[in-house]
Formats: structure tokens, sequence, C-alpha cells
């Protein structure tokens, strides 16, 4: 079995301790609060309903909080071991240490995507309109599962890799993702966002004129950064493993 039921479950107990499950829960509810706000004061003209869900999921769901999310959990899955010092205690575990990665790596994308799938099935359901169907909000969801495979890769990684990693990923994200991927069109080809908002309106078919990057760059570069900091974060553990011995 690739992964380990005993750090699967150790894993998922600490990310929902209590203060992150509060904080889970006000992620996937906001997104509906603001849709609500919208049904209540928009107009009925047309497409205006679907520009607005499309826009809620790029700039709200895709653009801050699915990034978020995944700083919490990803620097989280190791951050607290790394911390407290007893990383040690679960590496005398007779495992394979790209096992014990892999295993929390897991548990971070599934917590992620689980927050991320009320913040937009929620407002789908609110402000849907007949020509709105199941294949829109499937289709965004399928643009966060490919961030957060690529962003919880990074921040797990980062959180092997540092004792202030929950301030690392967010200062990568708000300088790499809110600010130069939006101003600099050379930036956007290194921009999980970016690769997250083209597969989620290319699986939605929305708005397929004014994709950010094309989808070959989004599904290339996604993978490379992938598979790099799964890897980074595999040696990372293994060298841990070996400075703890000596």
């Amino acid at each position: 079995m690739i992964f380990d039921r005993t750090v699967l479950w150790l894993t998922m107990r600490q990310l929902f301790a209590r203060r992150r499950l509060v904080l889970a829960i006000a992620f996937s509810l906001t997104p509906l609060f603001i849709s609500l706000i919208y049904r209540v004061t928009a107009t009925d003209a047309d497409g205006a309903a679907g520009d607005f869900l499309a826009g809620l999921v790029r700039e709200i769901v895709i653009g801050t909080l699915l990034p978020i999310a995944a700083v919490v959990f990803g620097t989280t899955a190791f951050g607290g071991e790394v911390d407290d010092g007893t990383l040690i205690y679960l590496l005398v575990k007779p495992l394979p240490r790209w096992r014990v990665v892999l295993s929390k790596y897991a548990v971070a994308v599934v917590a992620t995507v689980a927050v991320m799938v009320p913040a937009v099935i929620l407002p789908w359901l609110v402000v849907r309109t007949p020509e709105m169907s199941v294949r829109v909000p499937l289709g965004f969801l399928a643009g966060i599962g490919a961030g957060a495979l690529v962003y919880c890769a990074i921040f797990l990684t980062l959180g092997l890799t540092t004792r202030r990693a929950l301030v690392a990923g967010l200062l990568y994200v708000v300088a790499i993702e809110m600010v130069l991927s939006r101003n600099l069109s050379g930036a956007k080809a290194l921009s999980v966002r970016e690769f997250s908002i083209t597969i989620a309106q290319s699986a939605a078919q929305t708005r397929l004129s004014n994709l950010p990057v094309t989808l070959a760059t989004a599904w290339t570069m996604g993978t490379l950064m992938l598979v790099g900091a799964m890897g980074l974060g595999i040696w990372k553990l293994r060298k841990y493993e070996v400075a703890e011995r000596l």
C-alpha cells in the first residue's frame, strides 16, 4: 500500500484541530455569503449570474481561498512535528520515508479540496440558472483539484524546509500568485493560480477565449512543479533523518 494508515490518521487529527476546523468552515462558507448578497441585490440581466459565478470562483475561491487553505494544511502536515522536534519519533517507524511524505501529502490535498467543494457547490446552487448545468461546478472543481495537488506539494516541502513555513508560504502567495502573475505576463507560466484557472475554465467551458495560459503550459509546468516539489520533500525528509542520527 502506498499510504500508511497510522500516518494518515495522525495527520488528519493534526490538520483538523479545533482552530483549523473553524477556519476551514469559514473558508467554505465565505463564497456562499457573497453569492447570497448577489442574489438579493442583483438584477436579472442575461448571463449576469454566469459571469458572477465565474468571477467569484476565479478571484475569490481559486485566487484567494485555495492558496491560503493549501498553505495552512500543507505547511502544517509536517510543520508542527518539525517545530516541536517530534518528527524523529515518526521517523523511527519501519516505513520508507517516501511513504511518510506521500501519506501526509494525500491528507493535505484531501483537506484542501474538502474545504473548497462547498465554496463552489453552494454558490452555484444559489445563483444557478437553467443554462448553468452541473458541468460548471464540476469543471471549477477540476481546476481546484489540480491546483491543490501542486500547491500542497510546494507547501508540504516548505514545511520540511523552514520553521517559518506558514509565513514563507503566505509571502509566496502574495508575491507570486497575487502580484507578479497578475502584472507580468511572463510570470503566468510559473503561477499555480493561472494553471488552476485555465483548467477550471476549460473543463467548465467558460471564457475559453480568455485563458491565462495554454492548457499545454498548465499541464506541463504544473506536472514539473508537482514532481519537483515532491522529490525535494522526500529528499529533505531523508536528510532530516540522517541529521538527527548525527
